[in-house]
């Protein structure tokens, strides 16, 4: 089973709630369980058994789907 975790700013509100849903939505749509770490200041960026794929940009966080299906295209991607 592939390790998900998500290093994210824990001084900002706004990006520890979104991670709280994405935590959610991985484990309720994908049955994953996510390691979740702090990381720097503004930073919410998710890896997959070590590899990232995908970060916030800018000012944007990446929605909800968009991290389950960057997950989940990581998950069944075949190892080459």
């Amino acid at each position: 089973m592939s390790q998900v975790t998500i290093k994210r700013c824990s001084s900002c509100f706004h990006i520890q709630s979104h991670t709280s849903l994405v935590v959610m939505a991985l484990s309720d749509d994908l049955g994953l369980s996510v390691i979740v770490e702090d990381g720097v200041e503004g930073e919410f960026a998710v890896f997959v058994d070590g590899v990232p794929v995908i970060q916030r940009t800018e000012e944007t966080l990446p929605s909800v789907d968009e991290v389950d299906a960057a997950v989940q295209n990581a998950v069944i991607a075949p190892v080459v």
